[in-house]
């Protein structure tokens, strides 16, 4: 049933599986313009998880208008309105970025101005996970 589900141009996203919230742009400014997406079913669904991973080229970067680059989140385009990510998708799409020693997740978007590596929540998460496999040094000091 829910496989051959398509986007309606009118009403993407109705079904409860697929709800994608659409943001209000009001007092938004778009920092960088990913690509629309083009695919028949929602980004959302399983079935499109694949097209979500590593890419990195479907996202837009949205910034309040007196925001910094820390209140930036990132959304996807769809007929021309754009819809917040769940952390699902973010995991995804940024799959590939590796939290190293100096990490800095701020880096300067093609178009000159700054904008966020990976979105803030999806930084948390990571870190989160990363702390739950460092090896304390109580740990160290016995073993050795």
């Amino acid at each position: 049933m829910y496989q051959n589900r398509r986007i309606d141009d009118h009403r993407p996203f109705t079904d409860i599986r697929f709800q994608m919230k659409r943001l209000d742009m009001n007092g938004i400014c778009v920092i960088y313009a990913g690509e629309d997406w083009r695919h028949g079913l929602p980004p959302c669904s399983k079935e499109m998880m694949r097209h979500l991973e590593r890419n990195e080229k479907i996202v837009s970067w949205l910034q309040p208008v007196n925001g910094s680059v820390e209140d930036q989140i990132p959304a996807i385009r769809v007929n021309d309105c754009f819809y917040s990510m769940s952390l699902r998708m973010m995991k995804a799409i940024w799959r590939h970025v590796r939290l190293r020693k100096g990490f800095e997740n701020v880096e300067r978007s093609p178009y000159g101005g700054m904008k966020l590596k990976i979105p803030t929540s999806l930084l948390a998460e990571k870190l989160r996970t990363q702390s739950r496999f460092n090896v304390s040094d109580f740990f160290l000091n016995f073993i050795t």
